[in-house]
């Protein structure tokens, strides 16, 4: 018999042919169908490859950034420049990682590019807020990186929903696409197998060989297909199960309104079984307030094609709480595999809350809670804008020598008095008043309707002395004294820029003028302002240029007259206002952190000048210096080491020099002047303490310090003699330094009667203009020559005798 293919081959005519090529173009069409849906499989597991890791690492960045904003934030309460920097760096690690993973994807090259100048001007503010990290310098460099920081933020927000609508759009276009290749590859497989079956009928037994051959290519095309299909099917199951666990619920709404299908997940985000919330009204999850807005994006998506913006509103949990949510429409009406809106919603609850949470810290002091500098004056100008009966005020209220809590007790311990003080401050207040901490130890108070300057001062009164009870901290108890400054503006008149300006104002001239009170605000007071900038400047060079002296009183044994010691005083010699005394110009010193080079610079010169006088008159009794400490020398660590480089460099022995403490600074804080007084004392000098009897000590606070002297305050002395109960309080004082075992100074006085009264109460040393005013150092030495004699330098004393207490 024949070989059947010869015979095939023989006698295959035009139709067959013709049936065989249709075939062969068939198969070939089935195969490119295949690939195809192989390609689109592939695209849609790259697209979400690629949004899911791009996406997860902006929800990274925009971590980073908040992060980074609330550090920022911190800076001017925590300092930490440290924390500050290493949040920048991992933002920056964050950004890097999103170039890379959006390498061809223009609208992140877009967005590093945006990014760009704000993380530089991010990074210059950290580099001089590290270089100068003052209190001043970092409100600075806050403010400067504040819009920065959040331009950075919502770009980065920007960004993400950029990218995941182009998600959601391409990954539509793919099933699109997926599901054209499936019709298109079934409808050709029937072609192909219709064609293959004329091609075998045709043949007949003939060709049965070759038919076979056929059979066996079509079942391998055939099994191809379904290996397409089993990977296409693959691919549906991995998307519906990527739908079906993703936080985000994906519902899918008619073009009525009804809602076809919610995802697994508002199980998890809603509590609801989703065959609950099937055919039922999409509105009636909705808050009442948002369901016109929720309405109108509906009907608008249906009317528009591709995919909406995000819109926020408020969706009611199944145990009744609201839930704040993000959606996004993708209109697929006219897609015939959907035929709907498709809802992409997601709980935005935590982000809401930080969002709120970063809008509190932006207009409030995270310390107190109270408002900030911002928020306040933000309120200044709005009540200056409403128009109404009355006027309102500004307090600026500063707390007096708040440092010394810091430094001697922590900056927890200040802290918490900060705290403290803020509460008292709102107990003073009206609900519709406004306080705030504009920094540090600075508050600020917003008075609205006042009725006239009496009701404003009352205020300031009542604030001041909330402000005076002690407070308790640490099982201390702190005294607290404020400086208080008050402006008032009438609405619709005065600018809120000035009004806080003159509030300011009157503050500092409240503290020049002693502190512990309150000023009204009056015009005059810029210029004085000026005058004090001014006077501070000079002060800062006054030490260089030579204008500090030293003037000299002598302390003298009231009996003989014997002057044994000599008070250091220091004088200002201004180039245009003269000789300016020690009130003029020791407290701004104090205030702006000039005491120390000026203390140390009295210390020094007076020692070598009592050295200069023992070496100048060697047959005397040498003469013991008196040199007086600020409360903020006390503080310094290095005032040991200051006393014993002095009496080192000017050989003096440390019994001649006496160190004098004011009452009022000892009592400040007990632990911490004991020991520095403790510190001093082994160094072999004296301590005295000055002004005693106006500091409120009790006995045993005194018995406390290493204390050598008691200098009586001249408020005593001038009564002495002129009532019993004046000449009392004397006696009292005297008698107490007797049972202490310390040496009794009176200070102050005038009259021959003072000093000859006191002889009679006991105390041994005095002082005043009655023996000699404060002589320059010339003055000094031409005095301690003339009253030169055997055994000392001697005045003249006049003296009667006083009166018995008893009569």
């Amino acid at each position: 018999m024949a070989d059947q293919h010869l015979v095939l081959r023989r006698r295959r005519g035009p139709l067959q042919t013709a049936l065989g090529g249709v075939l062969v173009v068939l198969i070939l069409v089935v195969e490119v169908l295949i690939l195809q849906a192989y390609v689109n499989v592939s695209r849609s597991t790259a697209i979400f490859g690629q949004v899911t890791f791009l996406t997860g690492n902006l929800v990274n960045v925009q971590r980073e950034a908040l992060l980074l904003n609330v550090k920022i934030e911190e800076l001017p309460t925590t300092r930490d420049l440290r924390g500050a920097q290493l949040r920048r760096g991992l933002l920056g690690n964050q950004l890097r990682v999103m170039e890379g993973l959006g390498q061809g994807d223009a609208r992140v090259a877009d967005a590093l590019e945006a990014l760009d100048p704000d993380l530089q001007l991010i990074d210059r503010a950290l580099a001089s807020g590290k270089a100068n990290p003052t209190r001043a310098n970092l409100d600075r460099q806050v403010a400067s990186m504040r819009p920065a920081i959040g331009r950075i933020i919502f770009r980065i927000k920007d960004l993400y929903d950029a990218e995941e609508q182009g998600f959601f759009g391409a990954l539509s276009g793919t099933l699109s696409a997926r599901n054209s290749s499936e019709r298109l590859l079934v409808g050709l497989s029937g072609m192909v197998l219709v064609v293959g079956l004329a091609l075998a009928l045709s043949l007949r037994q003939r060709v049965r060989k070759d038919f076979a051959r056929a059979y066996q290519t079509l079942t391998a095309e055939v099994e191809e297909r379904k290996a397409a299909e089993r990977a296409v099917r693959a691919s549906e199951e991995r998307f519906r199960s990527l739908v079906q666990n993703s936080s985000d619920v994906i519902s899918i709404v008619d073009a009525d309104g009804g809602v076809r299908y919610h995802s697994e997940s508002v199980r998890r985000v809603l509590g609801y079984d989703p065959g609950e919330l099937v055919d039922g009204d999409p509105l009636s999850l909705v808050h009442p307030d948002d369901r016109e807005r929720v309405g109108r994006f509906v009907a608008e998506a249906a009317l528009r094609p591709g995919v909406t913006a995000a819109e926020t509103w408020r969706i009611r949990h199944r145990d009744g709480t609201w839930l704040h949510s993000e959606t996004v429409a993708a209109n697929l009406l006219e897609d015939p595999n959907v035929r709907g809106l498709v809802l992409n919603t997601r709980d935005v609850s935590d982000r809401k809350e930080l969002e709120a949470q970063l809008v509190h810290q932006a207009f409030h002091d995270g310390l107190t809670g109270l408002a900030n500098r911002t928020l306040f004056a933000e309120r200044v100008e709005h009540a200056l804008a409403r128009s109404g009966k009355g006027e309102l005020a500004v307090l600026f209220i500063d707390l007096d020598d708040f440092k010394h809590v810091n430094d001697s007790l922590g900056h927890a311990a200040g802290d918490q008095l900060l705290v403290a003080a803020a509460r008292r401050l709102q107990g003073c207040l009206r609900p519709a008043d406004t306080a705030a901490r504009l920094g540090g130890d600075e508050f600020a108070v917003l008075l609205e309707r006042v009725t006239d300057a009496e009701a404003t001062a009352a205020v300031a009164g009542r604030v001041l002395d909330t402000l005076h009870r002690p407070f308790g901290l640490n099982g201390r108890t702190i005294p607290i004294k404020a400086s208080l400054g008050v402006a008032t503006g009438r609405p619709g008149t005065d600018e809120a820029e000035e009004l806080l300006r003159n509030a300011d104002v009157a503050m500092y001239a409240a503290k020049a003028g002693g502190k512990d009170r309150y000023e009204l605000f009056r015009p005059d007071m810029h210029e004085d302002m000026l005058q004090r900038l001014e006077l501070e400047t000079e002060l800062r060079h006054a030490a260089d240029r030579d204008q500090l002296v030293l003037h000299y009183q002598p302390i003298v044994e009231l009996v003989s007259g014997r002057i044994t010691r000599v008070e250091a005083l220091v004088r200002w010699e201004h180039p245009t206002k003269g000789l300016l005394p020690p009130p003029a110009f020791i407290p701004l010193a104090e205030e702006q952190g000039l005491i120390g080079p000026i203390g140390n610079w009295v210390l020094l010169q007076a020692c070598l000048q009592a050295r200069r006088w023992q070496d100048q008159f060697p047959d005397a009794p040498p003469l013991s210096v008196h040199v007086n400490l600020s409360g903020r020398q006390l503080e310094e660590q290095q005032l040991v080491g200051e006393v014993v480089q002095a009496l080192e460099t000017a050989r003096l022995s440390p019994r001649l020099l006496t160190l004098e403490i004011t009452e009022s600074v000892l009592v400040s804080d007990i632990e911490a002047m004991s020991a520095r007084l403790r510190e001093l004392k082994g160094l072999g000098v004296l301590l005295a303490i000055d002004d005693f009897g106006t500091g409120y000590s009790s006995l045993s606070y005194l018995r406390r310090f290493p204390i050598d002297m008691l200098k009586i305050d001249k408020a005593f002395v001038d009564g002495i003699g002129r009532g019993r109960e004046d000449t009392a309080l004397a006696h009292a004082i005297i008698k107490l330094s007797h049972t202490l075992q310390l040496h009794a100074v009176a200070e102050g006085i005038e009259e021959p009667e003072q000093a000859t009264n006191l002889v009679t109460l006991g105390c041994r040393d005095g002082q005043g203009f009655y023996f000699s005013r404060p002589l320059p150092t010339a003055a000094m030495t031409e005095l301690l020559g003339k009253t030169l004699a055997d055994g000392g330098f001697y005045l003249p004393v006049a003296a009667e005798p006083l009166e018995s207490l008893s009569g």
